[in-house]
Parts: C-alpha cells; sequence; structure tokens
C-alpha cells in the first residue's frame, strides 16, 4: 500500500493537493496541522494489495498528475510500510472515539444534573473517571439524588468480583502465591491466611515457603509465624530450589508463597512470574493491593502483575482499608482488571485482622460517609458547575418561557391559601431539597418509589440496608439508641401484632428501621422467613434485641416496655445495655423490703433537667402547648424471684410538670440493668423516644394495612421507615421548611404529628413533579 503525504498552507490548499494527485475517491488517513500548514496522509483504491480475500478490484490511474508540492513541504513518498499505515489508522480510530466518547460525556453531564452530582460523590470516594464515566453513561435519567445513589451502589455491587465463599478457595492440594509491590503487607497476609488454613485442617495441612531473602529479617519473621503455627518453613532463591520443595510436598497439602516484593517498574517482575511459573506445580497468584496507594499507582501495578508473562492471576486481597482514607480506588482497580476479592485486611493482629466481606458489604465500606476527612483531590460542586458553565448551551425560549410558567402557575395550584399567599417555587425547590439530604426521608422515598413501582425490596435486603445506613451514620464511640415497639395490627381482616425496632444517634434523631416481625394467627413472619407458631413476646423481643446488637460499631442501649424478669436476667447476663419502660406498680425490692417502683423512687432527690435534653424535638411527648419542665433521678434496687439470685437494677423516674403552676403532667418509670450509664438526660431522652416511635408507629399502621401483594413483613419494613420519616418531618427544625410546604399542600399553616404522614406523601408527590 503506498501513501501520499501532501502539504498546504490551509486545508483547502492541502485538499486540492490531493484530489489533483489521487481523485475524488482518495482515502484520507490523516489530517494535522503542523508549523506553516497542514499535513495530509492520503491513498487511493488502486495501491490496496491484489493478492487476499482484501484485494480491491483494480480500476484506471487518473489522468491528472500529481502537482508538485511547495519546496517547503515534502511531496508526495510512496511505498509507507503497511505496519506505519495501520498505526496511523489505529491512532486517528482511537482520536475519534475518544472525541465521540467526551461529547457523549459532556452532553451527558448537561443533561443530568443528577450524573455531575453523582460524579463528583464518588470521585470524592475514590473511584477512577474511567470507571464512572463508563457506568454512568448507563444511568436512566430522571432519577432523583438519592435514587441515582442507590442506582450507583447497585451498579457497583454487581461488578464488583469477589471470591464466592472461603470453601472455594480452600480447596486440598491448594498452592497459592502473593505478589505485589514492597510494603504491602504481604508477609504478615500469608500468617493470616496460614492460621486459617490451620484453623481448618489443622497444622498437617499447610506448608509455608518464602522467596524472600533480601529483606533483613524476612524469612526469620515468616519462620516465627511457621513456629508459633506448628508448620515447616522452607526459604527457596531459584527454581531448582521451589521444585525441590515442591516434591516433599504432599498432593492434598495447601503451600503458601510468601514472595518478596517488587516495584511494579522493576524488571525483576517477569523474572519471579517465570520462578513461580516453572515450579512444577500449578501455583495460583493473588496480587496484594495496598487500599492506601494512590489509585493511579494501583492501576499500573495492577497492570504490571497482569502482563508480567506468567499465570493469569486469580484475584487479589486489598490490604490496610484501616489506614486507607478511601477504599474507592482499590475496588475500582479490582473491578476494571477484573481480580475477584479473595480477602480484605484490616491491621496488623494475626490472624483476627482479616476479613472475608461481601460485595454489598464492600462497597456500603467504600461508600461510608468519612466527615472527618478533607476532600483535597476531588473536584467540589463549585469546581465542576464552572466546568460545565463553560460548554453550557444557550437555553431556548420555549424552555425559559415554560419555566416561568411553572413558576407562577405551580406554587399557587399546590400551597395556594385563603388569605391569597403562596410559598414560591424556590421554596418548594428547598423542600424537596431537604429529602436528599435527610437520610431517614431519602430512604422512605426510595422505599416509596420502589412500592410505586411493584418492586419493593424483600424485608431481608431491605433491614440489612438499613441497617448499615444506620451504622453508617454512627461514630465509632458514639452511644446509638435502639427502640422496640409493639403495636396491634389488623391485616385484611385478620388481627395480629407487629413488633418492630429503630435505630436512633446519641442525641435522638432517627437513623433508620431495624428488624420488623408480625404475627397473625396463620403464623409468625420474619425477615429469615415464617413460623407456624409465635413465640412468645419475651423470646420474639430477645431475638430482636440479639439482631440488632449484633456487629454494632457502638454501645447500644435497647428501650422497650415491660419485659419478664427472665428476659432481664437474660440481657444482664450477656451485658446488654437495656431499659424498660415499667408501670408504677412493678415490684422492686428496696433495702431488703418489697415495694412498688413509685415509692422505691420517692425518697430519691429529683433534679432538673436541661431544657436542651429533648433537641432536636419540636416537641416532647406532646407536650409542647404545656411548656413542661422536666424532672428526673434514679437510684439502686433489686428484682428477686425464687431460685435465682438478686438481680441489681437502676430505678428511674421522669416527670414532666408545669412550669406555671408546679401541675403534674406526666410521669414515667423505667427499670434499667447495671451496664446503662445512669446519666438522667440519656435515660430521659430515651423514655421520650420510646413514646415518640410508638405514636409515629401508630399513626403508620394504616399504611401497613391498606391493600397491597407485598408480603406482611416487606411491608412492616416499608411502614416502620415511613412512620420514621413522617415523625422526623414533624419534629427536627432542621426540616422545618418542608414542614410548611407538606402543611401548605394539605391546606394548613402547620404540620400536626397526626397529619405527617399525609405531607410526607404530599412531599414525594411534589419531588415526583419537580424531577420529571
Amino acid at each position: 500500500m503506498n501513501i501520499s503525504r501532501f502539504f498546504g498552507a490551509t486545508n483547502r490548499e492541502a485538499m486540492r493537493q490531493v484530489r489533483l494527485a489521487l481523485g475524488p475517491d482518495a482515502l484520507i488517513i490523516s489530517n494535522k496541522r503542523v508549523n506553516g500548514g497542514v499535513e495530509i496522509l492520503a491513498t487511493d483504491q488502486t495501491s490496496l494489495p491484489e493478492d487476499g480475500p482484501a484485494a480491491a478490484p483494480a480500476r484506471p490511474a487518473p489522468s491528472a498528475a500529481p502537482r508538485p508540492a511547495p519546496p517547503s513541504a515534502a511531496g508526495p513518498h510512496p511505498g509507507l510500510p503497511e505496519a506505519d499505515l495501520m498505526g496511523v489508522i489505529g491512532e486517528l480510530k482511537g482520536s475519534l472515539e475518544t472525541r465521540i466518547d467526551e461529547l457523549l460525556w459532556g452532553s451527558q453531564l448537561r443533561r443530568s444534573p443528577q450524573a455531575v452530582t453523582l460524579f463528583q460523590s464518588l470521585l470524592r470516594f475514590g473511584f477512577s473517571t474511567a470507571l464512572l464515566r463508563a457506568m454512568l453513561k448507563r444511568m436512566p435519567e430522571q432519577l432523583a439524588n438519592r435514587a441515582a445513589f442507590q442506582w450507583a451502589r447497585n451498579e457497583l455491587v454487581s461488578h464488583l468480583p469477589v471470591l464466592s465463599s472461603e470453601d472455594a478457595l480452600w480447596q486440598p492440594g491448594l498452592a497459592l502465591a502473593l505478589v505485589g509491590p514492597t510494603g504491602v503487607g504481604k508477609t504478615t497476609t500469608v500468617a493470616k491466611l496460614a492460621a486459617r488454613c490451620v484453623r481448618r485442617s489443622g497444622p498437617g495441612s499447610l506448608v509455608l515457603v518464602t522467596t524472600d531473602t533480601y529483606r533483613i529479617g524476612a524469612h526469620e519473621q515468616l519462620k516465627i509465624y511457621g513456629q508459633m503455627l506448628r508448620v515447616p518453613v522452607h526459604v527457596v532463591q531459584d527454581v531448582h530450589e521451589m521444585r525441590r520443595v515442591m516434591q516433599t510436598v504432599r498432593p492434598d497439602q495447601t503451600l503458601l508463597i510468601d514472595n518478596v516484593g517488587i516495584s511494579q517498574r522493576d524488571r525483576y517482575i517477569h523474572e519471579q512470574a517465570a520462578l513461580l511459573a516453572g515450579a512444577g506445580r500449578a501455583v495460583e497468584r493473588l496480587l496484594v493491593l495496598n487500599a492506601v496507594s494512590h489509585g493511579d499507582t494501583l492501576d499500573e501495578v495492577a497492570r504490571s502483575y497482569a502482563g508480567d508473562g506468567g499465570t493469569p492471576l486469580r484475584g487479589c486481597i486489598i490490604s490496610k482499608i484501616d489506614e486507607a482514607s478511601r477504599l474507592g480506588a482499590a475496588l475500582d482497580t479490582a473491578i476494571r482488571y477484573k481480580l475477584p476479592i479473595h480477602y480484605v485486611s484490616n491491621g496488623q493482629k494475626v490472624p483476627e485482622n482479616l476479613l472475608f466481606l461481601s460485595a454489598a458489604e464492600l462497597i456500603d465500606r467504600a461508600l461510608a460517609p468519612a466527615q472527618a476527612n478533607r476532600t483535597l483531590y476531588a473536584p467540589s460542586e463549585a469546581d465542576l458547575a464552572a466546568l460545565l458553565s463553560m460548554t453550557q448551551p444557550a437555553d431556548s425560549p420555549d424552555a425559559a418561557a415554560e419555566r416561568r410558567r411553572q413558576q407562577i402557575l405551580l406554587p399557587q395550584l399546590l400551597t395556594g391559601s385563603s388569605r391569597g399567599d403562596v410559598l414560591s417555587l424556590d421554596q418548594l425547590q428547598t423542600a424537596v431539597a431537604l429529602q436528599d439530604e435527610d437520610s431517614v426521608l431519602s430512604e422512605a422515598y426510595d422505599l416509596w418509589r420502589s412500592r410505586a413501582a411493584g418492586a419493593l425490596p424483600s424485608a431481608a435486603e431491605a433491614i440489612e440496608h438499613l441497617r448499615r445506613v444506620a451504622h453508617g451514620s454512627l461514630g465509632d464511640t458514639q452511644p446509638a439508641l435502639v427502640v422496640h415497639a409493639r403495636q396491634s395490627l389488623d391485616w385484611q381482616g385478620r388481627r395480629g401484632a407487629w413488633l418492630g425496632a429503630a435505630w436512633f444517634d446519641g442525641q435522638g434523631r432517627p437513623l433508620a428501621a431495624a428488624a420488623q416481625q408480625a404475627g397473625l394467627a396463620d403464623g409468625w413472619h420474619t425477615p429469615s422467613g415464617a413460623r407456624l407458631s409465635a413465640p412468645s413476646a419475651a423470646d420474639a423481643l430477645l431475638s430482636q434485641i440479639e439482631a440488632e446488637g449484633r456487629d454494632a460499631p457502638a454501645p447500644v442501649l435497647h428501650v422497650f416496655d415491660g419485659g419478664s424478669q427472665a428476659l432481664m436476667r437474660t440481657l444482664s447476663a450477656n451485658e446488654c445495655q437495656w431499659l424498660a419502660v415499667s408501670s408504677p406498680r412493678a415490684r422492686v425490692y428496696l433495702d431488703d423490703e418489697p415495694c412498688v417502683l413509685s415509692a422505691a423512687v420517692q425518697p430519691l432527690m429529683y433534679r432538673p433537667l436541661d431544657a436542651q435534653a429533648f433537641w432536636p424535638l419540636l416537641s416532647a411527648a406532646s407536650l409542647e402547648d404545656a411548656q413542661p419542665a422536666w424532672w428526673a433521678t434514679t437510684g439502686r434496687a433489686e428484682l428477686r424471684v425464687r431460685g435465682e439470685p438478686d438481680l441489681p437494677v437502676r430505678i428511674f423516674s421522669l416527670r414532666a410538670v408545669d412550669a406555671r403552676d408546679g401541675r403534674l403532667l406526666k410521669a414515667w418509670f423505667a427499670v434499667a440493668g447495671m451496664a446503662v450509664d445512669p446519666d438522667p438526660v440519656r435515660m430521659a431522652r430515651a423514655l421520650v423516644l420510646r413514646q415518640e416511635c410508638q405514636a409515629a408507629w401508630r399513626q403508620a399502621v394504616p399504611l401497613l394495612a391498606d391493600a397491597g401483594r407485598e408480603p406482611l413483613v416487606d411491608r412492616a419494613v416499608f411502614t416502620a421507615q415511613m412512620g420514621l420519616a413522617a415523625w422526623r418531618l414533624a419534629q427536627d427544625p432542621a426540616l422545618a421548611p418542608a414542614a410548611r410546604a407538606a402543611a401548605r399542600m394539605l391546606g394548613a399553616d402547620r404540620l400536626s404529628p397526626r397529619h405527617a404522614h399525609a405531607g410526607l406523601l404530599k412531599l414525594f408527590a411534589l419531588k415526583e413533579l419537580l424531577s420529571a
């Protein structure tokens, strides 16, 4: 194939030379600006090879002769090698594809503000622009912010490769080598894997090998681990020693190989790959990725080790996630290079700091908010807005007119009052934006939207997600509160009971609904399945407390109503923090004398609580009109039952007194385990929140009983989250603009707790309307 090069002062002049020399059907290969003008590479079909399937039919040569090029330019140069031609064509194709890709991506960002927000958020979590662009191009349009974030989470979960189960790895005869750069934690990880292997099959099932003879003390460190586990350790330096060791290993024994750390830019990386490939036994390789490393570094490591000429990488282990500010880069690398994640390492302790996590757990860890971190290496919303504004197309007159029409008519339609005043469109948009910013409301909106689409998630799936949301909102040491409430239920003409739980933070803010159970005459329904006979009230409550206390990231105080002595003794024996709302006539022992609870607290000194004790509640216990003063006291007593040792407990009383005339408005009594912090503010807040949660779910019961085909327990999770969201909408001062908009859409000036659920549904409908 002959390639000709043409030069002209302008593009038109260069193209005229091409047409004169090669005719109107010339094939343009490249067109680029150079110093002094434009350079074009071109060919014609007569120069295509005639032998082979791709040969083109011959045609007469053009009658016109080539025009000489200017003296300063090289004329046509036939005979350019075909390899160079294919390289030029490849570069041209790649350039065009990149340009088209950029145009499509920029167009999508301009059309979808949600894509911009999501792109910026995921960049902050450490994911690469390459992965995000490929993923967000498939994002459905018209998704709200929370729905878009949930869609992205599901996409990441579905594409993140993970080991299906630990049993899939630990097969008899496994030979496994850890590879990676220096300092990523290979030796410590080998020790952790060795401990797991010994725990599964015993010390006789394992042999350790190290090729690390470069670092001082490296093989001595592994030998120490080997002595602790009572397994042999071999040191090898070349392929011959490796083969000799392999001959001593039984076919059913597991072999773990610790390798010297090699930089991804070191030529020895290929020699190490050849050493493992020539071991005389199939050796699986796992790449150890350091979660602390920058994304570009991880990409370079994965690319180098994947292309080192050795056996294909089986997957990866991510180390040092406890030191990393962001986990996204490591997960991004695993996705793009299709490296199934086998384990993650979260510390130096052997063997406990090695976790086997599912894709959902890994993604949720990566997307967990890290409020203390300053995002210095990701564009802010202002940065992206500035960049987009540079290419934002001019608004069409029709679109501008439609917006003006919406600004005038929509507020009048939704929020007009008899006085003639209306909320502005900006106020309605603020109300919608507050829903996206509040996790309780946004999670309720997601469930509401899923149910409207006929795709309400299962109770198990929804609770697992909501529990992660709650855990992610808690600090490492911030105390948490789980409220357990029981409601009567009328389900399609059948009476029963609904037992639910919800998470609150230490300040009393609701976080998410938790475990839900429901019982009817035909059986007891839970997220894990149904059973024919209902458990006792104490057993049902105990199972719920155990479920929510498991893997909690912070100390948890469980609050419930009543409860038997057997339940209280079980919880105390398990060192669980519990507080039971009790009757004033509950029997306790004080100074070895039996008495009722109300009498036991009388000699105690009541102390006033700070006015901010129940912040951020607009009202507590429906006493906002009375302007109450709060008084509390706490002491110690005992519970006794025949045949059991005495159970020491804390007793607590809370009183609401009318500040104007000293009249007692309401009194609460409770018994708590000795593990509970006797802080009266925390105990008072727990009692009031349990009453508030009970009232919120009582108002939400109609949502549980209305028509629908979803399973009862699935609907219970939906109802519990909606109840929390409605209560928060009516109670939290931060949501006052949203509550006002909801009230105005109901024809009222103020959103009462009784109408909060109807107002919440109006807000959700408004969000859909403004997002359309």
